[in-house]
């Protein structure tokens, strides 16, 4: 048995197909705020900015990348690459996330993901 996240809504769903990369962990790495797991605090995202400024953009992607890096400290993962967009037209509360993950075996792991940014 497995749990899916769905990066539209981050809601999750079970599924009862096994996991075969490290989507979930990547997920549930950026839905936990930081400091709310109790097994390790620094676990998790920060808490976002409350504009959507470039300025913002730039800090969304570090928080993301700081809050993956333990995938590359364990050897789960090999590289890691973000990058965060701002929707100035039709959502002007949220930025996109666009994740690429290259995991230990080498194989490539990308979605995309919404974070609210007001």
């Amino acid at each position: 048995m497995d749990y899916q996240l769905d990066m539209i809504d981050g809601q999750p769903g079970m599924t009862w197909t096994k996991a075969t990369d490290i989507r979930n962990n990547v997920i549930l790495s950026l839905l936990i705020r930081r400091g709310d797991w109790w097994f390790n605090p620094n676990f998790g995202m920060r808490p976002l900015p409350k504009k959507n400024t470039a300025r913002a953009e730039a800090l969304v992607e570090s928080y993301a990348l700081e809050a993956l890096q333990w995938l590359l400290d364990t050897g789960r993962a090999r590289k890691i690459e973000v990058a965060a967009e701002r929707d100035r037209t039709r959502d002007l509360t949220r930025m996109r996330l666009s994740l690429a993950v290259t995991q230990a075996d080498g194989s490539l792991v990308e979605f995309e993901h919404f974070v609210e940014v007001v």
